[in-house]
């Protein structure tokens, strides 16, 4: 893996390393986490779902009013060109805050050019077909309730797994829990099993996952029935499988929630069979 510091970037027009890349302490994005960002995927050099990610980052853009000097068509292109052929697996990361301005204020107007930063990094998998899966603890949600917006301000979500660190569990997952059902994780979308029926939360008031869709159009593919339902606790509980899904961890399986087994115990067939055909898929992308 290559040394942080020497990382390839682009930074508000220029190509260049991470260690060179200097960032104004009056940026709105340091100061108030007034930025979105994407994490985009790739293997091999290349790509996983870049368009539906640059097309969710331009989402979050226009949900905060806020306008980029570079097209959809430069912003793929700037991704493209940090990747190398060389490394298996890489993550392109962007970030786009609202600028710097001479003094800190909240209000409007906000006079400031958006600060942009793209970098690539190199990442290791994190598991395969053999995991033995992990476990789940539920929480409250306490997140701001614009969860559809991929918003750098993530207190919420980095108290969620402050939670489970201080309780002893910190390479366990947090189940959000939102209304009396369960939405998603602090930084995965949620699926899961009961009896073949494949369950996740809609969109509603929680973040669009790129790997949530991918997941989705591989499970018709596959002809299981999906019904798009947030599950109650109750649910999750008593269910066949659970797993979550992000860009980086992919699928995930969950084996015990609050001490229960799921299922078996064991990562289940569903997630056996949609885990592989991922797999397919990132060897074609």
């Amino acid at each position: 893996m290559s040394d942080d510091k020497s990382l390839p970037a682009f930074y508000n027009g220029e190509f260049m390393t991470l260690s060179q890349v200097s960032i104004s302490p009056m940026d709105r994005g340091f100061l108030f986490g007034d930025s979105v960002y994407e994490v985009v995927p790739a293997f091999h050099g290349q790509l996983l779902g870049a368009h539906e990610h640059l097309q969710r980052l331009m989402q979050s853009l226009a949900k905060i009013d806020l306008s980029l000097p570079y097209s959809f068509d430069d912003l793929m292109s700037v991704c493209q060109s940090l990747l190398s052929e060389q490394q298996t697996c890489e993550l392109v990361y962007i970030q786009v805050t609202r600028g710097v301005e001479a003094i800190r204020k909240h209000r409007f107007p906000v006079t400031a050019e958006p600060t942009i930063l793209l970098y690539s990094q190199p990442y290791d998998v994190p598991f395969a077909l053999d995991y033995q899966g992990s476990h789940a603890y539920f929480q409250e949600d306490l997140r701001w309730q614009k969860c559809e917006i991929k918003t750098t301000s993530l207190m919420g979500n980095i108290l969620a797994y402050q939670q489970l660190y201080q309780q002893g569990h910190e390479n366990d997952e947090a189940l959000l829990v939102r209304d009396e059902l369960v939405v998603e994780a602090p930084s995965s979308n949620l699926f899961m099993v009961k009896d073949k029926v494949i369950y996740t939360p809609p969109l509603d008031n929680i973040l669009a996952g790129v790997t949530r869709d991918l997941v989705v159009k591989l499970i018709h593919k596959s002809s299981f029935d999906l019904k798009e339902i947030s599950p109650s606790k109750a649910m999750l509980l008593n269910a066949d499988e659970v797993w979550l899904t992000n860009s980086i961890e992919e699928l995930k399986p969950i084996i015990a929630i609050e001490g229960k087994s799921i299922g078996s115990g064991k990562p289940g067939p569903i997630w056996q069979q949609l885990f592989s055909a991922y797999q397919e898929l990132k060897a074609k992308s």
